[in-house]
């Protein structure tokens, strides 16, 4: 009878840990709900969007404490702390026009997600729109934008970069250049194209601790955009001088809510050489590229990913 007992207990306390869940309203400063706003818990992959009325519903979250950050377009994201010990939590979100508030920056400098104004590193963070506004198309671009830092090449487009005038102009750069996690190693493997970025970090100074070779200047750290729950892309031309052209676009999708993800995403550019060779007359230094990046990726829990992740660039 004890033992019969003890599994009940033992079942019951089970069930209410799984059942844990943090629930909310987000709206703005006119008290008008927010629809469609994400709702994300740092470090986890747990993640939703909220309806029609503002509302938003997080089921079976762990205990522990989190961090919770809303995003909505056209607001300045919003941070909250709570510490999950039992059902029931409520944590509502009120959210300001973009234009007369700044955002809480959340980057993964020290290799997971915090809050900028938490990190004790010089760091200089970029979002998705201000790489867009800027008009970001290339790593070496970061130079009209970043402070102490120095990109450009000689015509090859493989990326010579300095910070706090730390360079070489070997092959194994002195400023590490991490794309989605991955050390692009050599000026050779480089893939300096800006294109369907989510965010970019430039952090200055010695990193070795945390990001290994070739970082003593510094590190220049790019995240694409992942798929999620919510359908999205886009598509994009873009025409200049010297016969420049540029075509992207990309599409993200759930294969199953909450599972299985995929996306896709692409982008083709070309230009003429600014230069004419009078022997054919024909233009000299003609360029043209195809860069791809491709996501599946799966959640197993809220924890762990296991994500597949290809990219590729012919020049």
């Amino acid at each position: 009878m004890k033992k019969i007992l003890l599994f009940v207990w033992l079942f019951l306390i089970t069930i209410s840990a799984q059942s844990q869940r943090i629930t909310g309203k987000v709206v703005n400063a006119k008290s008008e709900p927010v629809v469609k706003a994400n709702i994300h818990l740092l470090n986890t992959n747990e993640g939703t969007i909220t309806d029609n009325d503002g509302n938003y519903n997080l089921n079976n979250i762990s205990a522990g404490k989190y961090t919770v950050v809303v995003s909505a377009i056209g607001y300045a994201d919003e941070d909250k702390e709570v510490n999950v010990k039992s059902t029931g939590i409520t944590l509502n979100f009120e959210l300001h026009n973009s234009l007369v508030r700044l955002d809480e920056v959340v980057v993964t400098a020290e290799k997971k997600e915090e809050l900028l104004q938490k990190i004790p590193v010089s760091i200089t963070a970029l979002s998705a729109k201000q790489v867009e506004d800027y008009r970001l198309w290339d790593s070496k671009d970061l130079t009209a934008i970043v402070p102490n830092l120095n990109s450009n090449n000689s015509g090859d487009e493989r990326n010579v970069t300095s910070i706090r005038g730390i360079v070489t102009t070997s092959y194994d750069p002195a400023v590490a250049t991490y794309i989605d996690g991955v050390n692009q190693f050599s000026l050779d493997t480089y893939i300096s194209t800006l294109f369907d970025v989510d965010r970019i970090e430039v952090l200055r100074g010695p990193q070795g601790t945390l990001y290994g070779r070739n970082a003593m200047g510094g590190v220049i750290n790019i995240i694409t955009k992942k798929p999620t729950n919510t359908v999205d892309g886009f598509v994009e031309a873009s025409l200049g001088d010297y016969n420049m052209q540029r075509y992207s676009g990309a599409l993200r999708a759930p294969l199953i809510k909450d599972k299985l993800f995929c996306g896709i995403a692409g982008m083709f550019d070309k230009r003429n050489g600014y230069y004419t060779n009078e022997f054919n007359n024909t233009s000299f230094d003609k360029q043209h590229a195809f860069t791809g990046n491709y996501y599946l990726t799966y959640l197993p829990s809220e924890n762990w990913n296991v994500t597949l992740n290809l990219k590729v660039q012919d020049n």
